[in-house]
């Protein structure tokens, strides 16, 4: 499984078509989320259910890391053909003062 820090994410976003995949719970992702990125929860995951696939490269990102790289292993597993975990997840964008975190006022 590959890992980059949220920096490298955002860099590379600015470069390539990246679907970037939060793996948290809605809840979660209503308080604070990356904007672009598209909600499917690990809990969804595990139960078997999986995002339609498309061509772009996957990002995964979570709230630190853990969830989105259980996430990474059952997408590589099931035959997603790149997928990348976002080390650091929603927090270190938060903590990076990323004006493309959205939080709630």
């Amino acid at each position: 499984m590959k890992e980059i820090t949220f920096k490298e994410l955002a860099e590379r976003r600015e470069e390539e078509d990246l679907r970037l995949i939060d793996v948290r719970e809605e809840d979660e992702f209503g308080e604070v989320h990356v904007k672009g990125a598209e909600l499917f929860p690990l809990s969804k995951i595990r139960q078997g259910e999986l995002p339609e696939p498309d061509e772009r490269p996957v990002a995964v990102i979570c709230r630190s890391g853990g969830r989105s790289a259980m996430a990474c292993k059952i997408f590589e597993k099931e035959g997603f053909e790149e997928c990348t975990n976002v080390d650091g997840g929603t927090m270190a964008a938060v903590d990076a003062g990323e004006e493309y975190v959205e939080r709630p006022e």
